[in-house]
């Protein structure tokens, strides 16, 4: 529809949202190395089991993973087959079903790790290690050539057995040697083909700008080889860093529902994945409207509830409680047609409605649109009367009020 042009400005819409033009304007997309495509690959099942306390099953993997897979999740990492005889039945059983998903196992630099993962079934994997010198040297008890040739065997052993290889060198961020980590990629790639290469925040501690930084580099060394970004989010910046990953080339993600996994969690991927969408303007080919309900089958089963006012998923963030914001947003409804103009998305996008509630916070203009709803008509001084018992009962409640309350209050007023 076309909007009134007001001082030059109309709004900017996309799926029925109103977003910033900002993000879509020509000085902020030439700062951009936007690639075609993105691959989300999730790792709920195995790094957001890595979070402490966090078990899924052999069934609960499997319900999961297929739940994924209808929604047009194209990776997902199923587990890690050497750590349990569960993940190993998983991969079997999945390996029968008729997936769209590559289904990924996660796999250290071990022989033994990639023949278990092909045996069991897997696709592919996300072939991992630390590329901290520190960590070779005290942990692994390599030197680099025997760690990087290490990688180089167990890469071609995963090439020869058919599948699709991931290398992944963990903790990037805080290696102060550039040329190091040029090198581990460089023999790697010289030696060995691997499908993507990835680079990992592994404690979430890189500011995007330094984030722009290391991917613009990777793009440059290896301009041919897809490259993912696997992040933390112990500063809070996992989805900034994951989209700032896409904007400066990297062509993967790898996110976890709910943010689930170690320690803080992965960048989570409900919002990497809207991100991408609204904000980018990326397609990912993944049904956006499915997200709300995964994260619940996923809070369900893991045991672990997200925050009320988390992002995209948060049970809390479509209601509107605020007078001024509810007024706002149905006057520009009526002016503009856009029904959700002060939100930063369109909630049937993903799945949520707006609800309206009553509170401490209510305006008269709330009071009015619930009386609309209802069919009912009500004086001035009635509905300022409703307006003063709805905001005692907020402040008392600490709370919103629920509609069969305020249904109450309404008779008891109009009666």
């Amino acid at each position: 529809m076309e909007f009134e042009e007001i001082e030059g400005c109309k709004p900017f819409t996309m799926n029925g949202s109103w977003v910033s033009p900002l993000n879509y304007c020509s000085e902020v997309r030439e700062k951009m190395n936007l690639p075609n495509r993105v691959l989300v690959h999730d790792v709920t099942l195995r790094d957001g089991e890595q979070m402490a306390g966090v078990v899924f099953t052999e069934d609960e993997k499997v319900f999961i993973a297929q739940e994924l897979d209808k929604i047009g999740i194209p990776m997902i990492e199923i587990g890690t087959p050497a750590v349990s005889e569960e993940d190993q039945r998983a991969f079997k059983r999945l390996s029968k079903m008729n997936l769209k998903a590559k289904k990924i196992a996660l796999a250290r630099i071990s022989e033994e790790d990639v023949k278990l993962a092909a045996e069991c079934g897997a696709d592919g994997l996300f072939y991992e290690t630390s590329v901290n010198p520190y960590f070779v040297k005290y942990v692994l008890g390599l030197d680099s050539k025997e760690f990087i040739n290490r990688i180089i065997r167990g890469a071609k052993l995963a090439k020869e057995l058919g599948l699709f290889v991931e290398f992944c060198g963990w903790d990037t961020f805080r290696i102060n040697n550039l040329e190091w980590i040029k090198t581990v990629y460089t023999e790697l790639l010289r030696n060995a083909e691997v499908d993507q290469i990835g680079i990992s925040d592994t404690l979430g501690q890189a500011h995007p700008f330094t984030v722009n930084f290391l991917v613009r580099k990777m793009k440059e060394w290896f301009p041919n080889v897809p490259l993912a970004i696997h992040v933390h989010n112990d500063y809070g910046l996992a989805t900034a860093t994951a989209l700032m990953a896409v904007a400066s080339g990297a062509e993967a993600v790898e996110t976890s529902f709910n943010c689930l996994g170690e320690r803080t969690g992965n960048a989570a991927t409900e919002e990497v994945i809207m991100g991408i969408e609204m904000i980018l303007g990326i397609k990912t080919g993944i049904d956006c409207s499915e997200l709300y309900r995964i994260s619940k089958l996923i809070q369900e089963i893991s045991k672990v509830q997200v925050s009320p006012n988390k992002p995209i998923v948060g049970e809390k963030i479509f209601h509107s409680e605020s007078g001024i914001v509810i007024d706002a947003n149905e006057k520009m409804y009526r002016a503009t047609g856009l029904k959700y103009s002060m939100f930063p998305y369109n909630p049937e996008n993903i799945g949520r409605q707006l609800r309206y509630v009553a509170g401490k916070k209510s305006g008269r203009a709330f009071i009015k649109y619930y009386l609309k709803q209802k069919g009912l008509s009500a004086t001035d001084s009635q509905i300022e009367e409703i307006l003063i018992r709805v905001k005692r009962y907020g402040i008392v409640l600490k709370n919103f009020i629920q509609d069969e309350e305020l249904d109450r209050i309404i008779r008891f007023v109009l009666e």
